[in-house]
Parts: structure tokens; C-alpha cells; sequence
């Protein structure tokens, strides 16, 4: 038998590396460190900013990914990225939620910028119209003040009036004034002086009463003007402590977006830095599924006859010719997909299978087991071959495993526990892969399998 199909077995029976799966709660905390989450609890913040609204995923536009959120995502990538490193789980868990809040963010942000100016307007309209309502207030005051000294002299000049009157003898003196007249010319001349003088008297009367009526209005239009700037002082004041409040969340939502871009840029960067080791373990996992091609090129040509030469991908499948290794929801399955950050375009090449560790794994269908042991890339693996069916070799693999059940050589009935569900090797999580080789071609074991 070839090395390949030879027990993998190292001194000691070393214990397998496990590569630890990332938890809710370590993202949680990248979470945390990008400015995502709010230290207190986790989740999403319930404060919504300017133009925040609810979505249906419980986060709030722009704001903070809730735990659900954080759950979601991780789930996603890790089936997804089954067969990647924990780094690279994590710088595309954190890309993705980055991707995912920037829109909300980037909208709020331009939200509150709109709003801002808005009320930088509103606060621009209010300063003049407190302005316009000084300048009133000064020129009404002005007016004001002079009525109030046009009223001074009228009372003055009034009273001077009275107490010439009264030091004069009042009327009695007025008439001795025409009584002492020396002829009929002098009379006529001193009663046009005395009604002069009568008239003056009752014009100036009249004039103080105007300008005190005048001086009234005034005073009260001048009330009117302070409760109008009052007013206006009062309106700029409010429009200025709206700016303030803008501005703070305005530069809070923009800080939202700068933290984002940054945690997007970091995700990219660390994925960048894991992608070295990721192209590493594909090579080595793309070098055993060859070597072990190989082999089974050989084996089917041998056991299968003539039909061991076709090509595997070409058979048609028959559903129910194997069973389930294990009875759990398909996380990722078999085909081709896009790396969510390199774009790289990659055969998967089996059936995820997502169990909790230590769950039994069981023959797919009778066989005999060809290889057990520990590989780099697979972890503790066991391969079956299941002979000749329909004229074509058939193989499994299970991949994984936390521990082995059987070893090299061993033949095993359908349903037989050979291991246990694992997470060793390039893993990210308790999950079986699943691999049916026909012939020497890696195809997709599902339609080989009875109904889900």
C-alpha cells in the first residue's frame, strides 16, 4: 500500500492541534475595539442619531451592530470560510460588519450635515432679525428721549407763562393794561398785544397736550420694540444652542463613519496578512487531495474494471446509495465560490456538515478503511473506501474529527461510529466535512445521500 494510504500515526500519538473556533464574544470585542458596540452591553446603541431609523436586522442606521447582528455575521463567514484560518475569519467577520454599518453611518452623517445647515440658516435669520430689532429699539429710544425734552421746555415755558401771569395780577392786570391807554389808537394797539398775547398762551397749551399725547404713543411703541427684541434675543439664542447641539452630532456621526472606514481598512489589512498562510494550508490540503486522486486512480483501474477509468464527475448519482455520516444542518456545501475578501474563485470540496464536537461520525456505507491518522490540513481524517459500486470505485473521507474510531485496515458496516465531529486541523468550527470521491474525482456527495 502507498504512504498516503498508510496509518498516519506520530510518536506519542501526539495530541492534534485544534485551531480555536472565534467566539460571539470575540467579535464582540474586535467589535468594541473598532468603536462598533458600546462597552456596556454589546448591543445596539438606542440612542438613534440624526435621521437614524430601525432596520429590520435590529440595527439603527449608522449606529452600532446589535449582538444578533454580530451572531448573524459570524455564522455567515464561518460557513463560508469553513476551511480557513482564524484570522481570516476574523478580518472578514469584521469587514463585513464594516461594510454593513458604513451606508447607515455615511447617510447619517450627511443627515446631520443637512440638518446643521438647516439650522446655521434658521440661526443666521434669527441674528438679523435680533439686529433689526436693536436698531429699532435705538432709534425708538432716541425718539423717545426727545419727546421727553420737547415736553421739559413746553412745561418750563408754561410755567414761566404762569408765574408772569401770576406776579402781573393775573386778568385784572391785563384789563389796567388797556385802561391806562392815552388815546383810542394806543387802546387798539395794546388789545391786539393782549389777544397776542392770550392766543400764544393758548397755543402753547395745545402744543403740550399734543406732544404729551405724541410722548405716550411713543413710550408705548417703545415697549412694544423691547418685547420684539426680547423676543428675537430669546429666538437667536434657542437657534444658537441648536448649532452647538448639530455640530457635536454632526462630528460624532462623521467620527461614526471615520471609525468605520478604519475598521475596514484594518480588516483588509489583516486579511492581507493572513492570506499567506491561507494560500499555505490550501496548497497543502490541494497537495493530499491530489496525491490521494492519484492513489484511487490507480485503486479504481484495479477494482472497478473498466468503469474504474471514467471520469467521476461525469456518473450519474444515485440518491441513497450512502447514508448520513452525521445528522446536522449543511453550513457549506459542495461547489465552487468566491472568497468574501481575496475574490479568489475556489472548488469546495465536500459537504460541511455542522454538529457540536463529539458528535458521532458514521460509515456513509459498508467499507474498508484506507486511511486514519492526523493531517496538517484536514486534521484527524479517515478515509473508506466502499469498493466497486455500479461499476465505480467509491470513497469517502471525514474530516475534522476530534478523535479517531477505527484504524487503517478495519471493515466497517453502514451507520458504524469511525470518529468524532471536530474542529482540528484548518478548521474554524465543530463541523464535519464530508467527501465522496468517484473514481479518482472529488463530486458532491449530496446527491448520492437519501433526502435531507
Amino acid at each position: 500500500m502507498s504512504r498516503l494510504l498508510r496509518p498516519r500515526r506520530e510518536a506519542g500519538r501526539r495530541t492534534a492541534r485544534r485551531r480555536r473556533p472565534a467566539t460571539a464574544a470575540a467579535f464582540a470585542a474586535t467589535a468594541l475595539v473598532l468603536g462598533l458596540v458600546p462597552a456596556s452591553v454589546g448591543h445596539a446603541a438606542d440612542q438613534p442619531g440624526p435621521g437614524d431609523q430601525t432596520s429590520g436586522s435590529g440595527r439603527t442606521s449608522g449606529g452600532a451592530p446589535s449582538q444578533a447582528d454580530i451572531d448573524r455575521v459570524m455564522d455567515e463567514v464561518r460557513d463560508e470560510l469553513a476551511e480557513s484560518s482564524e484570522a481570516m475569519v476574523r478580518a472578514a467577520a469584521d469587514l463585513r460588519l464594516a461594510d454593513s454599518a458604513l451606508p447607515g453611518a455615511q447617510a447619517t452623517a450627511d443627515h446631520a450635515r443637512q440638518l446643521l445647515a438647516q439650522a446655521r440658516r434658521r440661526a443666521d435669520a434669527a441674528a438679523r432679525a435680533r439686529g433689526t430689532a436693536q436698531v429699532r429699539l435705538m432709534l425708538s429710544s432716541q425718539t423717545a428721549e426727545e419727546s421727553a425734552a420737547h415736553v421739559a421746555e413746553q412745561r418750563a415755558e408754561i410755567g414761566r407763562l404762569a408765574r408772569a401771569a401770576y406776579q402781573g395780577g393775573g386778568s385784572m392786570g391785563d384789563m389796567s393794561m388797556l385802561l391806562e391807554a392815552r388815546s383810542p389808537a394806543d387802546f387798539a394797539e395794546r388789545l391786539v398785544s393782549l389777544q397776542t398775547i392770550v392766543n400764544s398762551q393758548r397755543s402753547m397749551l395745545d402744543d403740550l397736550v399734543d406732544v404729551q399725547e405724541s410722548f405716550g404713543s411713543q413710550t408705548e411703541d417703545l415697549e412694544a420694540v423691547r418685547d420684539q427684541l426680547a423676543a428675537a434675543d430669546a429666538r437667536a439664542q434657542r437657534e444658537l444652542a441648536a448649532v452647538t447641539e448639530l455640530e457635536a452630532r454632526a462630528r460624532a456621526a462623521e467620527d461614526q463613519v471615520g471609525r468605520l472606514v478604519a475598521a475596514r481598512e484594518a480588516a483588509l489589512a489583516a486579511a492581507k496578512a493572513a492570506q499567506a498562510e491561507e494560500d499555505a494550508a490550501h496548497a497543502r490540503r490541494d497537495s493530499v487531495s491530489s496525491e490521494l486522486s492519484a492513489e484511487l486512480a490507480a485503486r479504481a483501474r484495479a477494482e472497478a474494471g473498466p468503469g474504474g477509468g471514467r471520469d467521476g464527475s461525469t456518473v450519474p448519482a444515485r440518491a441513497g446509495t450512502l447514508t448520513w455520516p452525521v445528522r446536522g444542518r449543511i453550513s457549506s456545501p459542495f461547489g465552487m465560490r468566491v472568497h468574501p475578501i481575496t475574490g479568489v474563485y475556489k472548488l469546495h470540496t465536500g459537504t460541511d456538515l455542522s454538529a457540536a464536537c463529539g458528535t458521532p461520525i458514521r460509515a456513509a456505507r459498508d467499507g474498508v478503511v484506507v486511511a486514519a491518522g492526523w493531517n496538517s490540513a484536514y486534521g484527524w481524517r479517515t478515509v473508506v473506501s466502499h469498493g466497486a459500486v455500479d461499476g465505480v470505485l467509491l470513497t469517502t473521507t471525514y474530516n475534522h474529527q476530534t478523535r479517531l474510531g477505527t484504524t487503517v485496515g478495519a471493515k466497517v458496516g453502514t451507520g458504524q461510529v469511525i470518529g468524532t465531529v471536530g474542529s482540528t486541523g484548518y478548521s474554524t468550527g465543530c463541523h464535519l466535512h464530508f467527501e465522496l470521491y468517484v473514481n479518482a474525482s472529488l463530486v458532491d456527495p449530496e446527491p448520492w445521500l437519501p433526502a435531507h
